[in-house]
């Protein structure tokens, strides 16, 4: 007899085999209740075994079809979230102080989603409170140490590209690991 776990796993499975599980087996207990020829030699186990099989692709059906709806209802609640979000940083953005979009201003400029910089850099330290930059986990030299833009910002920086543009000098030095920082 097969668990409560296996009976769940095989909720999971795809509509279409189900469909065709459930057409088969159909087919051939209604076969035997018209009492068609060729069923006649088949033993009674495989009836039963018909019988349970339609009733679980049944149900593997209907699992499908009721599902269908929470995912709509999932996937509109979170193009909400979603929108909400970029709202808020859309916001947050817009009313940082002039130091701050210009390091933004910066890192979009410079196509550099990703750098290193020092670990207890003040000027940092406000965009990583506010949720624009994170640092990065693990072991790491600490004047070196890796940051990020988070996806939702950095697409709200690429959107607005023309709004946050920085001329950045020729001379190769990088602004977060020099004495002298623009900001």
């Amino acid at each position: 007899m097969p668990s409560l776990k296996e009976f769940v796993a095989v909720l999971q499975a795809g509509w279409f085999p189900a469909l065709a599980a459930l057409v088969s087996c159909s087919i051939i207990v209604a076969g035997d209740y018209f009492e068609l020829p060729y069923l006649e030699t088949i033993p009674e186990d495989l009836l039963m075994i018909a019988v349970v099989v339609g009733v679980v692709s049944f149900s593997i059906l209907v699992v499908n079809i009721v599902y269908v709806p929470i995912s709509v209802w999932n996937e509109i609640k979170l193009r909400k979230r979603r929108r909400k979000l970029q709202e808020q940083i859309a916001r947050e953005v817009e009313a940082s102080p002039e130091t701050e979009k210009a390091i933004l201003a910066y890192l979009i400029t410079s196509g550099r989603r990703t750098f290193s910089a020092n670990f207890n850099d003040q000027g940092l330290s406000p965009l990583v409170s506010k949720g624009f930059l994170v640092k990065r986990d693990g072991f790491n030299d600490m004047r070196a140490w890796p940051y990020i833009v988070p996806q939702e910002v950095w697409d709200y920086l690429d959107k607005n590209k023309e709004s946050y543009h920085f001329e950045i000098s020729d001379d190769g030095h990088d602004p977060f690991h020099s004495e002298y920082s623009p900001w």
